[in-house]
């Protein structure tokens, strides 16, 4: 994970450094005094992990993490004074130490930090989009967009959420092994949903949204185990 240390007090730097260099997931990308610096590296850096100081000269951190909200970087505030706790976490802080900060503090934090980071990529991995030929041509299909998929023999039809349908030269077991089974599963010979967009099931009717679909009864009790393990 590439971090960055903001504070305006040299000595808290070096101390943030040293623990840093203790974990090899972590890459120290730079130490700022101020967070207008930091700014200007996020501007030209993807950075994952930012280590922030709340009382900071020019603009304190509390303004910076609203600055950068839209930002996939992380935040792990770095402060003395405890009262900022809570408006910490209103920015959508990860995690809030105390100063002097101690490196089992430090430990929990960055483990914490390192757990979402991969939680956040293994989901990126998984959600890739798929790319299928269509009429000669290339077209990407998110995979969040899909509704269900609709066996034709030797040809499936897409169903995406915008109504829009794709059909394409594949078949349905073709295709299930494809996608993740965290959100697809296949409820019927002719068909896989996406689990996300189950409203409810009554019978052997599964829906999702407006749309109604049969339920193959070999197939209920195991999508009922993949609905209520969620």
């Amino acid at each position: 994970m590439k971090c960055i240390v903001i504070d305006d007090e040299r000595i808290a730097r070096e101390g943030l450094n040293q623990f840093i260099k203790e974990f090899d997931f972590l890459e120290n990308m730079g130490c700022f005094s101020n967070a207008h610096l930091a700014l200007e590296k996020l501007k030209t850096e993807t950075i994952d992990l930012i280590f922030l100081d709340i009382q900071m000269p020019l603009f304190n951190g509390l303004e910076f993490a609203k600055m950068i909200i839209d930002m996939p970087s992380m935040i792990i505030f770095t402060t003395a004074y405890s009262e900022f706790a809570l408006k910490g976490y209103k920015v959508n802080a990860l995690d809030y130490l105390l100063k002097p900060i101690f490196f089992d503090d430090f430990k929990a934090s960055v483990l914490k930090a390192k757990k979402m980071y991969d939680l956040m990529l293994r989901q990126e991995d998984i959600m890739k989009p798929l790319f299928f030929k269509e009429n000669g041509i290339l077209v990407k299909v998110p995979l969040t967009q899909i509704l269900y998929i609709q066996s034709m023999q030797n040809y499936i039809e897409i169903h995406l959420e915008n109504r829009k349908r794709i059909i394409v030269h594949h078949t349905l077991k073709s295709i299930l092994n494809q996608l993740p089974k965290e959100y697809f599963s296949q409820i019927h010979k002719s068909y896989i949903v996406n689990t996300k967009y189950i409203t409810h099931i009554d019978g052997v009717t599964l829906y999702l949204k407006e749309i109604n679909l049969p339920i193959a009864r070999n197939r209920k009790e195991g999508l009922l185990r993949i609905l209520l393990s969620e």
